[in-house]
C-alpha cells in the first residue's frame, strides 16, 4: 500500500498500526494538504456485501460526531489497488500513543491524571450515546493520548458492523473480550451501559497496570466477566482512594441496572473526587472485602457518604441521637423487674461521686501532664477566608487545614471557607486537624455559536465569553461563503471551562478543479473519448476527418494535448475514413500541401523543467493549440497532421515566442 493514491488525493506513507479489522497508514490529503490516517480494511471482509454495506453506513454516521475527544472521521471510499477492492475510512492523524501503550511504558498511569482521562473519554462517549450510537469495542487500544495528554476515542462505527462480523483472528478477539460486559460475553442484547462497564474495566487498567480477567483463550476470559468476582483497585496498586475503587465498582457491575444509569452520571462522581467532594473517612469505614454491590443504579457511588459532610453531619448525629434515647425510654418502660431501677440509683450515687471527687482531681492532673507535654492552641476564626491563607495562618499555630467538604454557592468569592470544625476559640493541640468547607465555583461557560461570522465577528464573541482562539482552519466550501466560520470545535452550546481554546474551521471558498492531463485518446472509439474527457470534466468538441490510420469512428488525433483546467474544450479529430478521389478539395493543389510535417523544439539542458506551448492558426483565422505541457525536461517534436500551406505556427518556450512561422 505504500505510495498508493486512494480517491486521487490519499498518498500512503507509512503503516502505523495493525488492528482486527485492518491496517492503519500514515497517509498524505493532497487536496488539502494534511496529514491524515487511513485505515484499510482486511481483504477477508471484501466478499461480505452486507458487512460492507453496513461498514459503509455506520462510518458515515460516526463521521457526523464532532466533539474534540472524538477522533474526526473525514471520508468512507473504496478503490481498486492492483485488481483488489479496497475499502478505507480517512480519519484525523493523532501524534500519540495509544492508552495500551501508555500504560505499557509507565506500569501504571497515577490516579489524578487517570481520572482526568476517564472524564474526556466519559465526555466523548456522552456525545456519543445523546446521537444514539454505542462504541461497543471501547478497549485501551480504541484510545489515543497526544503528547499534551489530551484523549481521543477512535474506532467509533466500525464497533457496531464488527459485532456482527465473524472474527476469524484470535488476537482481534483476545484484545476486545478483556473490555467485554458481562451482557456481550453471553451475546445478549447490549446498550449504552455495556461502554459504561468496558470503560470501568479501562480504568482499572490505568489505575493497576492490567486488566482484571485474564487467561490463556477468550473464551475463559469472557467466562471470567460473567461470573468473576471484580477486585478493587486498591488491592493492587497501594495508595488508590476508596472513592476509585467505589466508581470501578459501580462502572462494572454485573447487572447493567447497578451500573450508572447513563455517562453523565458517572460523569458527576468523577468532577466530585477531582473536586474533592468525597469524605476522607469513606476509606477508612468500608470493610476489606466491601464489593459495592449493594450500591443502587441511579445514585452516586458516593451517596452514603455525603450525609458525613460537615454541615449535614451535626444534625445527622444529632437524629441518631434521639433515635438512641427513643429506643432506651422504651426498654425502660418495658422493664418489669426491679433490680434495674436499684442499680440505677446506686450507678448514679456513683456517678455524683466521681463528679465532686475524683474528675476534679483527674483533670487537674492532666492539665499539668499536658501542659508539659503538649501544647495546648486557640483555633483561631477561619471562616471567610481562603484556604491558601487559612492554611498559612493554621501551620504558623502547628495545626492543619483539612478540606473534608465542597459546596458551590455563588454568593461567595471561589475558596472561600464556609464552614469549620473545630469552631473558634475551641482549643486543639498542636498536630490537630481543622476541618474546612470550601466553596469552589465551577467556572464554566456556553460556548456561543460562530457559524457563519467572520473572524472579527467571532473574536468580539469569544472574548466576551472569555474564551480564545486555539487555532484556524481553512477549508473548501461550496455553501459557506470565503472568510466565513463553517464550524467551530468545540460545537456550539457545549459548557466549557472559561480560558479554553477554540478551533474555528474558515471557508476558503470554492476550491478550483485541479488541473488534469488530457488522456490520450487516439485510436479510441470517438464517442467513448467523449465521455472519458467529460468525466474529467473537460467540454468535447468533435471534427470528423479523412484520416486512414484508425478505423472509422476512431480518434486520429485531439489538441490541446498536456494538462488543462477543468473547462477547457477539447477537439477530437475523429476519423470518417480514407481520402478519396471525391473528397479531395479540388482547389488544393500540390502547392497547397504543407512544406513540413513535424515542429522540433530543443529544450535547454540546463536540470530545470520547462514550459511549452504550441499553437497553429489557420488562414481563416481559426486557433488550434497543439501542445500545452509544464514540466518538459527534454526535446519534444509536435507531428502537423493537419496542417496546410498558409497555416502559421507558433512556438512559446517558458512565455516567450522562440519560432513564429508560416507553413509554405
Amino acid at each position: 500500500m505504500i505510495s498508493k493514491l486512494l480517491g486521487n488525493r490519499y498518498e500512503i506513507l507509512e503503516k502505523i498500526g495493525t488492528g482486527g479489522m485492518g491496517d492503519v497508514y500514515k497517509a498524505h490529503d493532497h487536496k488539502l494538504d494534511r496529514i491524515v490516517a487511513v485505515k484499510v480494511l482486511k481483504a477477508e471482509y471484501n466478499d461480505d456485501n452486507n458487512f460492507i454495506r453496513k461498514f459503509r453506513r455506520e462510518s458515515l454516521a460516526a463521521a457526523s460526531i464532532s466533539h474534540p475527544n472524538i477522533v474526526s472521521i473525514y471520508d468512507v471510499g473504496t478503490e481498486d489497488v492492483d485488481d483488489d477492492k479496497v475499502h478505507y475510512i480517512v480519519m484525523e492523524y493523532i501524534d500519540g500513543k495509544t492508552l495500551k501503550e501508555l500504560i505499557a511504558d509507565e506500569g501504571h498511569i497515577p490516579e489524578k491524571r487517570a481520572l482526568n482521562f476517564l472524564a474526556q473519554m466519559t465526555e466523548a462517549l456522552r456525545m456519543a450515546h445523546n446521537k444514539g450510537i454505542i462504541h461497543r469495542d471501547i478497549k485501551s487500544q480504541n484510545i489515543m493520548v497526544t503528547k499534551d495528554y489530551i484523549v481521543k476515542v477512535t474506532d467509533f462505527g466500525i464497533a457496531r458492523v464488527a459485532d456482527n462480523a465473524t472474527m476469524t483472528a484470535t488476537n482481534s478477539i483476545m484484545g476486545s473480550v478483556h473490555y467485554f460486559s458481562p451482557e456481550q460475553a453471553r451475546g445478549a442484547k447490549i446498550d449504552h451501559r455495556s461502554d459504561i462497564y468496558s470503560l470501568g474495566i479501562v480504568l482499572f487498567e490505568m489505575l493497576t497496570g492490567r486488566v482484571p480477567f485474564d487467561a490463556d483463550n477468550p473464551v475463559s476470559v469472557a467466562l471470567m466477566q460473567v461470573q468473576g468476582n471484580m477486585p478493587v483497585p486498591s488491592s493492587i496498586v497501594h495508595g488508590i482512594s476508596a472513592a476509585s475503587d467505589a466508581i470501578v465498582a459501580k462502572m462494572t457491575q454485573k447487572d447493567p441496572d447497578d451500573r450508572y444509569n447513563d455517562v453523565s452520571e458517572l460523569l458527576k462522581d468523577i468532577k466530585s473526587i477531582q473536586l474533592g467532594r468525597t469524605d476522607p473517612s469513606f476509606k477508612t469505614e468500608s470493610s476489606p472485602d466491601f464489593r459495592y454491590a449493594g450500591v443502587a443504579a441511579g445514585t452516586s457511588a458516593f451517596d452514603a457518604t455525603d450525609k458525613r459532610v460537615v454541615r449535614r453531619g451535626n444534625r445527622h448525629m444529632e437524629a441518631k441521637h434521639v433515635e438512641r434515647s427513643a429506643r432506651n425510654a422504651k426498654s425502660t418502660k418495658r422493664g418489669k423487674s426491679a433490680l434495674p431501677s436499684i442499680l440505677g440509683i446506686l450507678c448514679a450515687v456513683l456517678l455524683i461521686f466521681l463528679i465532686i471527687v475524683v474528675v476534679p482531681n483527674a483533670l487537674k492532673s492532666s492539665g499539668d501532664d499536658i501542659s508539659a507535654t503538649d501544647q495546648v492552641v486557640k483555633v483561631p476564626e477561619i471562616i471567610g477566608k481562603t484556604d491558601e491563607d487559612a492554611k498559612a495562618e493554621l501551620e504558623k499555630l502547628g495545626l492543619v487545614l483539612e478540606v473534608s467538604a465542597t459546596e458551590e454557592n455563588s454568593d461567595y468569592d471561589d475558596r472561600e471557607i464556609l464552614d469549620q470544625i473545630p469552631k473558634a476559640g475551641e482549643q486543639l493541640k498542636q498536630g490537630d486537624t481543622v476541618k474546612v468547607t470550601i466553596n469552589r465555583i465551577i467556572n464554566t461557560v456556553e460556548m456561543p455559536n460562530l457559524a457563519g461570522k467572520n473572524l472579527e465577528q467571532a473574536e468580539s464573541l469569544l472574548k466576551s465569553a472569555g474564551l480564545v482562539i486555539g487555532d484556524i482552519q481553512n477549508e473548501a466550501s461550496t455553501e459557506v461563503e470565503e472568510d466565513f466560520i463553517i464550524r467551530q470545535e468545540p460545537e456550539a452550546g457545549r459548557d466549557v471551562e472559561k480560558g479554553s481554546k477554540v478551533v474555528l474551521i474558515i471557508s476558503k471558498g470554492e476550491e478550483e478543479a485541479e488541473p488534469e492531463e488530457v488522456v490520450n485518446t487516439v485510436g479510441i472509439n470517438g464517442d467513448d473519448a467523449k465521455k472519458t474527457l467529460e468525466r474529467l470534466g473537460f467540454e468535447v468538441k468533435i471534427t470528423e476527418v479523412n484520416s486512414s490510420k484508425v478505423d472509422v469512428g476512431d480518434v486520429t488525433d485531439y489538441n490541446p494535448k498536456g494538462v488543462q483546467k477543468a473547462g477547457t474544450t477539447i477537439e477530437l479529430f475523429v476519423s470518417k475514413g480514407p481520402q478519396t478521389e471525391s473528397s479531395t478539395d479540388e482547389s488544393e493543389t500540390q502547392d497547397d500541401r504543407p512544406s513540413m510535417s513535424q515542429v522540433r523544439v530543443d529544450i535547454p539542458d540546463d536540470d530545470e523543467s520547462h514550459s511549452l506551448v504550441i499553437k497553429r492558426y489557420t488562414k481563416d483565422g481559426k486557433e488550434y493549440t497543439l501542445a500545452d505541457y509544464q514540466n518538459l525536461t527534454d526535446d519534444f517534436v509536435q507531428n502537423l497532421d493537419y496542417a496546410k500551406s498558409g497555416d502559421r505556427i507558433e512556438v512559446i518556450l517558458d512565455g516567450t515566442t522562440v519560432r513564429d512561422e508560416v507553413i509554405k
